[in-house]
Order: structure tokens, then C-alpha cells, then sequence
């Protein structure tokens, strides 16, 4: 999965990879990198790069992202690289007729926002899903009415796996 990451006034693309349970590939600029992170808390995590350990919490203030450890803290913002391209070129095609909203990765229902006969304006948020330690937000893609929800909180899902009907 692509992200791409504001720190400051730069922006960073960066590209993670799930290679097993806890390991991941990152790329960073033209560094490539394996990485182990593990949840050690509600929002703490430790990372082992290079067999070296470090150790971060994690906290959400309004859109940005606090990443905080020994040395600091830093915000910085963090958006899927390839629905924030669409969007700043003007990419984003009206969606008419039965969507089916489909996990993008594994990961793990955190809540589910919206239940069936519920109206829901496009962009709105319906499901937040953990991946790859990260909660991301799934958005209607567009206006209209939940006929089927097929998740609940807690629950795993597969990439691919349906997990909304809006029509």
C-alpha cells in the first residue's frame, strides 16, 4: 500500500508491504527496508529495523497523526497515495447503480458507522478497518442507501472480501 506522508512542509511517498504476520517491507524514497512492529499497548507500538528497537506511541488530532517517543514527538498527516492522486487530478468518476464495498486488504473491522436502510452521502465514512497496524476509514463511494452490511466490529476480513452494499 502506498501512503503519502506530510511532515512539515515536505511530502514523502512511502510504500509498505505486508510480508507475514508483524514483518513488513518499507520503501522510503530509494531506501527499502524490513521492518518488525508489534502493538505493545493501545497506542504504543516497537519497531526492529536493523536489529536496532524503537519504541513510538500513536495518537490521532484531527487529521494529523502524533508520533511521539523518547526523543519527541512529530505530526505529520498520512493519505492513501492513489485516492489523493485521483482526487488532485481530477479523477473521480460518478458512481451510479449497486456498489459493492470490498475490502482493499486484510485487516480487522474496528466499527462499522452505518447499518442497513441508512442513507449516506458519497465520501461519508460506513467502516473503519485496521490494517497493516493502521486504522483506515472506507468511504461511500457514493450517495444512496445501505442494503446490505456484511461485517461486524471485531470481525477479520480478506482482501476482496464483501463487506458493504449501497444502492
Amino acid at each position: 500500500m502506498r501512503y503519502l506522508v506530510t511532515l512539515g512542509a515536505q511530502e514523502h511517498e512511502i510504500e509498505i508491504e505486508e510480508l507475514a504476520a508483524d514483518s513488513f517491507a518499507i520503501r522510503f524514497g530509494e531506501n527499502r527496508f524490513e521492518a518488525d512492529l508489534r502493538t505493545v499497548g493501545p497506542v504504543s507500538f516497537s519497531v526492529i529495523i536493523n536489529n536496532r528497537s524503537f519504541d513510538f506511541d500513536v495518537a490521532r488530532d484531527g487529521e494529523e497523526t502524533v508520533v511521539a517517543s523518547r526523543s519527541g514527538s512529530t505530526r505529520l498527516t498520512v493519505a492513501d497515495a492513489a485516492r489523493r492522486t485521483a482526487r488532485a487530478a481530477g479523477k473521480r468518476r460518478e458512481v451510479s447503480g449497486r456498489v459493492e464495498i470490498k475490502s482493499a486488504m486484510p485487516g480487522r473491522v474496528v466499527n462499522v458507522l452505518v447499518a442497513p436502510g441508512d442513507e449516506v452521502k458519497a465520501e461519508q465514512g460506513i467502516i473503519i478497518v485496521e490494517a497493516m497496524k493502521m486504522e483506515n476509514e472506507v468511504k461511500a463511494p457514493k450517495a444512496g442507501k445501505v442494503v446490505e452490511v456484511k461485517v461486524v466490529a471485531g470481525q477479520a476480513v480478506e482482501k476482496g472480501q464483501l463487506m458493504m452494499v449501497i444502492e
